[in-house]
């Protein structure tokens, strides 16, 4: 093998190891009960983040005891929300909305979101795929 040749195929493996973590993700798994039945939770929008890596909607819920509590409610990418249907103008600040997912592994106030309903019933477009 020439010398070019074997520089030419070092430097391909070097850039081609240097690009891997752009290919990397993580499993819901990760974070998430999957195991879990989803819960579904019911409160009123106070942000809605339509942002890459994952759309982010900060959820207001009043419980039984009259608590608020503040959910982060995660979901898909917005490339991949925008083909469901999904938009920054889908749920306004404000607005009530029930969504059903998997609970953090933690405990916290912190959600994989499988469907977001709004008040008026219209079913927003969310992937059934957690990983997604």
């Amino acid at each position: 093998m020439s010398i070019s040749r074997r520089l030419f195929s070092k430097s391909l493996v070097l850039v081609l190891c240097q690009a891997a973590p752009v290919f990397a993700h993580h499993s819901a798994a990760v974070f998430y009960n999957t195991d879990d039945e989803p819960i579904s939770i019911t409160g009123t929008v106070a942000k809605f983040n339509f942002r890459n890596p994952h759309a982010i909607i900060e959820l207001l819920v009043t419980t039984e005891d009259g608590e608020e509590q503040r959910w982060t409610c995660e979901t898909s990418a917005p490339s991949a929300l925008r083909r469901r249907g999904w938009s920054q103008e889908v749920m306004d600040e404000g607005e009530t909305v029930t969504l059903w997912g998997i609970r953090a592994r933690d405990g916290s106030h912190l959600m994989r979101i499988t469907r977001a309903i709004k008040a008026d019933g219209t079913e927003i477009g969310v992937s059934r795929n957690l990983n997604d």
